[in-house]
């Protein structure tokens, strides 16, 4: 291993939910306050903002403040641009914590900033995809999607994301590592929430760099592994899984989830699958799982779970992503994930819930 690999012991999910509900309390109370338009202009700010931070990842002004504060002058010298549009940007960033100015007119980091830093916790590339030309044009076809019940992504380009990638590398590599920004967010609070030590062999199913299954085998050195993805997508895994000094116990295997013959395990994860295909795609991938399960075999589902009603989760609005951007790909409540393993021949034996927006539904046999 090239480095030491720290996972945390994370507050317990009941904490967390107090203080989301405090939280939330307190954003209720500040929105009843003010005039309705004005909190809907607040919220419509962010629209200048995203930009900024897209710019500010691109730039790697960040890496550049690593080790030390430094004027607008030397950071426009080293990224080439304006100084006085630069100043402009960092201190419309600065003013929301993502950035920091010193007395002396220098800049430096602040936490926020760091995580546009490549490495553990960066959300460099998640940035730099989510706000790239690719998502913005097809985020700006959000109508067209209500409108026809189409993706506009498939509208703009003539083809599917997946089929898009595959002609463009330079964009897929940074889908890739934009998959595992999100990844490295999650990863944690699942290794708090479950318990994978009673499994002997599991097979990551669509597993892209192989981050998630790196991490499990890491904390349980009793477990043995399966990638298991397209050949293209598991082309950055041996890097992954020999930073984590897995190597050894993990299998890579390429192969598609729309066929049968799947390899064989105690435990299959699906960790964002299932939210990027339609019902007869996901009950396909599903049903050849439960086809190479055992009777005792277990599917755990990694998928953020809708709330019914008026409670906000973070679904709802990246339910908007996959609809622009996926063909009939969604976010789904757990009613809709109970009606898909039931057409799949499976059922939910339990959810486990984490301090992040994933639960784990963990599906058997019916």
């Amino acid at each position: 291993m090239n480095e030491k690999i720290i996972i945390r012991k994370l507050p317990p999910v009941s904490f967390i939910k107090f203080l989301n509900a405090v939280r939330s309390g307190l954003i209720w109370m500040n929105q009843k306050m003010f005039p309705a338009n004005v909190v809907l202009y607040e919220l419509f700010q962010n629209l200048w903002l995203l930009p900024c931070v897209k710019v500010a990842a691109e730039l790697d002004i960040a890496k550049l403040l690593k080790d030390k504060p430094r004027s607008i002058e030397e950071l426009a010298a080293l990224t080439h641009t304006n100084p006085g549009n630069l100043f402009r940007l960092m201190r419309a960033l600065s003013s929301k914590g993502i950035f920091r100015q010193l007395k002396d007119q220098q800049y430096a980091n602040t936490a926020m900033s760091k995580s546009l830093i490549d490495g553990n916790g960066s959300l460099r590339y998640m940035i730099l995809h989510h706000l790239g030309e690719l998502n913005w044009d097809a985020l700006s076809k959000l109508s067209l999607s209500v409108k026809t019940g189409k993706d506009a992504f498939s509208y703009i380009h003539g083809k599917r994301i997946y089929d898009f990638l595959k002609d463009h590398p330079d964009e897929s590599e940074r889908f890739d590592k934009s998959m595992t920004n999100l990844s490295e967010l999650a990863i944690e609070p699942i290794l708090n929430a479950f318990d994978f030590s009673r499994f002997k062999t599991i097979v990551d199913i669509g597993c892209g760099e192989g981050l998630l299954l790196s991490s499990i085998l890491y904390k349980h050195k009793n477990i043995n592994g399966i990638l298991f993805d397209l050949p293209d997508g598991l082309r950055k895994s041996q890097e992954i899984l020999q930073r984590y000094g897995v190597t050894g116990r993990v299998e890579t295997i390429p192969g598609s989830f729309f066929d049968k013959g799947l390899p064989q395990a105690d435990a299959y994860i699906l960790k964002n699958i299932l939210h990027n295909w339609s019902e007869p795609e996901c009950i396909s991938i599903l049903s050849n799982i439960r086809e190479a399960m055992s009777d005792n075999g277990n599917i755990l589902i990694l998928e953020m779970i809708i709330s019914e009603g008026n409670r906000f989760s973070y679904g709802k609005l990246i339910d908007i992503q996959m609809m622009v951007f996926m063909h009939e790909g969604k976010e789904r409540t757990r009613n809709e994930y109970e009606e898909l393993l039931q057409k799949s021949g499976l059922t939910i034996s339990g959810i486990t819930p984490t301090i992040s927006p994933f639960s784990i539904i963990e599906a058997r046999k019916t």
